[in-house]
């Protein structure tokens, strides 16, 4: 592989030809190259050249061969790129380069020896008669260009031509004095053009005349000859007019002419009743008349005179009788998928039956040889070089020794619309057959069975079409493709295939692929995913997740991203986090501090103190938030824009779910991935800690008391009874928070939470998977025994709500005086409702059981989930069990906002024309409904603490309240007795605190 020129002719002293073909050259360095003066032959076929100019190639003063082939970069040559050689070029072959546009004048101005000039397949659309100035110049080809018009000048300085070839070029007319100064010598070649008619004197306005052997006239629009065309051709010996439309041969037609062999065929003529000559028969030379694929009704022997004893005629014989005529002319009836041949010695007619149908082939027989020339048989047609069969699709081709001409997509016929051939090499209009079901049948067939019509797609190119699916798909473009908001998975096809033939259809011409005009597998199921959103599917046939989603339905987080209540935010820095952290502890250091010091302001007062103010809303703004968190966690919120999702995330805060409020540091600590799995383990492990933890911290404190009573031979410390009270409160209210976040964890992994969803459309792949996670399989060994520990560990969520009814029972008889650590459970109901936050906790818990389990896609869900809400917001409104009004109020607004949740939630989404404004005024009315219940709880207080911060009082309040305790400190190092007070009620203080 060469691609530094320079290294190639380094060496290049005895160098007489080089070919540097197919090599990834851009640019030749003329500074480094050396002369290299003995190349006379050089080839550039291939090369990446973009331009060529005077110094490019000065490298070489002694070509006379200049190979300059395919080059597809080349779009410009300078009129002085070829004078360092010019004078020695002979031969210049710039065909193939088809970004080539224009050629200058003055580019062969001085290459007086130049023979040959081939500047065929260009883009070229008009000449300069400069070019054509060498007056050596015997050979010039400009097939396949891009030339409709030429002009008298065209070939001006044109003395005399021995061969020229302008075949396939698009020309419409030619003018009937553009060889007015150029004699034609053996072969002129004008096939397949849009040429209607010759002039009549094209060939007799040169006063010279002309020597022309071989007239290629083929595959034009020719309707009719003028007598005297050829009259002036006196060397003329053979005469192509096939494939034209030509319908009558005119009288005397070849007269003048040494014609021998005449080709006709593929025309419309019906008659051949006329003579071609109007010398004597004994002066004619026509020997072989092809003329087959007529209509021909007619056959006269006036016509058969003109032809030579022993000639021949080749014709179609179906609307015909034959009648042998006396000059022993042979007639030979052929049928229309006869396979002609014609043999040539001439390079330029083998160069030009190539183009048109036939395959050539060179046959050498003792010293001399020749080109055998076959036409392309019925089914196929001809490209240069050798024939191809009709594709599939709407082609066939029932005439043998067709081509395909520029602009034609191919050289075969089309079939009628609605109909296509299943199969390669269509040879008749039988073989059409009309296309499946599901395809537009008033259009072409092209490259396929038909179009499908809109909103169905295929499997096969040439097979029927299929309805799209009315959920998920789109069917544009005749394939299935994904929509957004929809999922499928690829596990069990092949996706690279399945791509393969997508892009496949999309060629709507022969160049589509045959190995992937089909796709035989099944498709994959189309799922709706939970959040819409987060299917964004810019890869339409893969699928693709929204940024930082993955997984099955691109329900999981991506790496750097973490979940909350649905969502996946971003990771924050390490920086971000902690501020979080620290506003989040200082906000919560800032509410003890201030319930602290509102209780000891309220230090001898009557009436309910601000522990048990703050617990009892506590307990609502929880119980809502937990519910909350549940429920919108579990569906798909539709309405949910990015002020939601902070929204979402103080929820997750409030709701004080122990699994969660972790999840944001796998951010940083990847091995804290959380999953079912560890919530689980975490969630059942969470109460037997805390009893654990409060156990052996009140065994801590009974062994220090009584070790410190034997020690100094003093009575067991009272105060014990205190810190075991508090000790034992923080332990209820710990179970009491964590009771429904463990309940979830406990309902996420039972049976009725796996959810089956098939693979492919067959339904014969199917995967069950966990229904809060779906990167769980639940048909694993391993959920198997978390199932199992899970229905084991339900035992928890009756019994710690049934424990807390029996001792709220026994307690409220009267026997006992109920404990402190159980006080707030009841505290804030009124009398004969104690037991009235059981019933919560079985709200909390049924509500989120229905939503954990069974999800809120199914109709049963949301049916009872509503009624539940219904019937508890009744119950509150019709029985007011709490005692404070405010409290009243808050948690009937708490029970209000659950019911319009799900209620918002359970509302199909609008089809209205603009939805941007209702989604956009629904997804205020969530923020606010999510906030209003936090807002009225803390609204009093907040209002307070700015009072009293405004004032600078609770400064004050709070230097003495640390100064008191430092005194308490100390006066129970003194041993002074101080009774304990109540956290629940009306403390009073010991004489030294008051003396204080």
């Amino acid at each position: 592989m060469i691609e530094h020129v320079e290294d190639f002719f380094k060496f290049c002293d005895n160098m007489t030809s080089a070919d540097l073909g197919a090599n990834p050259v851009r640019s030749i360095s003329t500074k480094e190259l050396e002369i290299c003066p003995n190349v006379n032959e050089l080839s550039l076929e291939g090369l990446l050249l973009e331009k060529l100019n005077r110094d490019t190639l000065v490298a070489f003063p002694g070509l006379n061969r200049l190979r300059m082939v395919r080059m597809p970069a080349l779009s410009e040559i300078d009129a002085d790129a070829f004078t360092p050689f010019c004078e020695n070029l002979r031969r210049l072959w710039l065909y193939g380069c088809k970004e080539l546009t224009n050629l200058p004048g003055p580019l062969l101005k001085n290459c007086s020896n130049l023979s040959v000039l081939d500047i065929s397949e260009t883009s070229i659309t008009s000449l300069d008669p400069e070019l054509f100035a060498s007056p050596l110049l015997g050979a010039i080809s400009l097939n396949w260009d891009h030339i409709s018009d030429l002009s008298k000048e065209t070939f001006s300085f044109l003395g005399s031509i021995k061969s020229l070839e302008m075949s396939t070029m698009g020309l419409v007319n030619i003018p009937s004095d553009i060889f007015v100064n150029t004699s034609l010598g053996y072969l002129l070649d004008l096939a397949g053009n849009n040429l209607e008619t010759i002039p009549p004197d094209l060939f007799s306005s040169n006063p010279s005349g002309h020597d022309l052997q071989l007239l290629v006239l083929s595959g034009n629009r020719l309707t009719a000859i003028s007598p005297g065309t050829f009259r002036k051709l006196y060397l003329l010996k053979e005469l192509y007019l096939d494939g034209n439309t030509i319908s009558q041969l005119p009288q005397g037609m070849l007269t003048g002419t040494e014609l021998q062999s005449l080709y006709i065929f593929h025309n419309n003529i019906d008659r051949l009743s006329d003579s071609l000559f109007d010398q004597p028969p004994e002066n004619n030379t026509l020997t072989t008349i092809f003329a087959q694929s007529n209509p021909i009704s007619e056959l006269s022997t006036t016509f058969l005179s003109g032809i030579v004893d022993g000639g021949n005629v080749v014709m179609s014989c179906d609307n015909v009788t034959v009648r042998q005529s006396v000059q022993k002319v042979s007639v030979e009836c052929v049928p229309e998928d006869f396979l002609m041949g014609i043999n040539t010695t001439s390079v330029g007619l083998r160069d030009s039956l190539s183009m048109r149908g036939f395959v050539c082939h060179f046959k050498k027989e003792s010293f001399f040889g020749y080109y055998s020339c076959m036409a392309c048989s019925v089914g196929t047609y001809g490209v240069p070089g050798y024939c191809v069969k009709c594709p599939k699709g709407g082609f066939y081709q029932d005439e043998v020794g067709q081509y395909s001409r520029q602009g034609y997509e191919n050289g075969c016929k089309h079939c009628n619309a609605g109909n296509y051939v299943p199969f390669e090499g269509g040879s008749s209009p039988l073989d059409c057959k009309v296309c499946p079901d599901g395809t537009d049948r008033e259009r072409n067939a092209s490259y396929r069975a038909c179009f499908c019509v809109d909103n169905y797609f295929r499997r096969d190119r040439f097979n029927s079409c299929e309805l799209c699916p009315p959920i998920g798909a789109n069917c544009s473009g005749e394939a299935l493709r994904i929509r957004r908001g929809y999922y499928w998975n690829w596990a069990f096809s092949d996706i690279d295939r399945y791509r393969n033939f997508v892009e496949n259809l999309a060629t709507r011409n022969d160049s589509y692929d045959r190995s992937a005009s089909s796709f035989g597998q099944p498709l994959p199921w189309i799922h709706t995913c939970p959040e819409p959103l987060t299917c964004e599917n810019n890869d339409d046939i893969l699928g693709s997740c929204k940024e930082g989603y993955t997984g099955w339905m691109c329900a999981s987080c991506d790496d750097g991203f973490f979940a909350i209540l649905g969502f996946c935010r971003q990771c924050p820095d390490v920086l971000v986090f902690v501020v979080e952290i620290a506003v989040i502890l200082l906000i919560v250091l800032f509410l003890m501090i201030y319930v602290v010091f509102v209780h000891r302001r309220q230090s001898g007062q009557s009436g309910r103190s601000i522990v048990d103010v703050a617990l009892a809303r506590g307990k609502i703004v929880l119980g809502f938030y937990q519910v909350m968190g549940e429920f919108w966690g579990s569906i798909s919120a539709i309405y949910w824009q990015e002020v939601f999702q902070n929204v979402a995330y103080l929820i997750n805060i409030i709701q004080l779910d122990i699994s969660a409020v972790l999840v944001k540091p796998s951010c940083f600590f990847p091995f804290l991935g959380f999953n079912p799995y560890v919530e689980f383990i975490i969630g059942v492990a969470t109460p037997p800690t805390i009893i654990i933890a409060c156990g052996l911290c009140l065994l801590v404190i009974e062994m220090k008391a009584t070790l410190k009573s034997y020690y100094r031979r003093t009575p067991i410390d009272p105060a014990r009874k205190c810190l075991a009270n508090k000790i034992l409160t923080l332990m209820s209210l710990g179970l009491f928070v964590t009771y429904p976040s463990t309940c979830n964890v406990i309902f996420a992994l039972f049976k009725p939470a796996c959810v089956v969803f098939p693979i492919d459309e067959n339904k014969a792949k199917n995967v069950t998977l966990l229904r809060p996670d779906y990167s769980i399989n639940c048909s694993t060994a391993t959920h198997l025994s978390f199932e199992t520990a899970a229905y084991a560990c339900s035992f928890y969520v009756l019994a710690f709500p049934g424990i807390l009814l029996c001792l709220l029972l026994k307690f409220s008889r009267g026997t006992a005086e109920c404990p402190v650590w159980l006080r707030f459970l009841s505290e804030n109901y009124r009398p004969g409702f104690w037991f009235w936050e059981i019933i919560e906790l079985v709200r909390k818990v049924s509500q989120t059981l229905i939503i954990v389990v069974y999800g809120w896609d199914s109709t049963l869900s949301v049916i009872v989930t509503l009624a539940i809400a219904v019937i508890f917001l009744m119950l509150h409104a019709s029985f007011t069990p709490m005692k404070d009004r405010f409290e009243h109020y808050l948690q009937l607004a708490s029970l209000w906002a659950i019911f319009l949740n799900m209620l918002v939630a359970a509302v199909p989404a609008t089809n209205d024309e603009d939805p941007t404004d209702v989604t956009n005024v629904i997804g205020v009315l969530l923020v606010f409904l999510n906030l209003v219940v936090l807002g009225i709880a803390l609204g009093k207080p907040l209002m307070l603490m700015v009072k009293a911060l405004v004032s600078i009082k609770i400064l004050k309040e709070a230097t003495s309240l640390i100064r008191r305790r430092w005194l308490e400190h100390r006066s129970s190092e003194l041993q002074i007795n101080v009774e304990c007070s109540d956290v629940y009620g009306p403390s009073t203080s010991t004489p030294l605190l008051n003396a204080q």
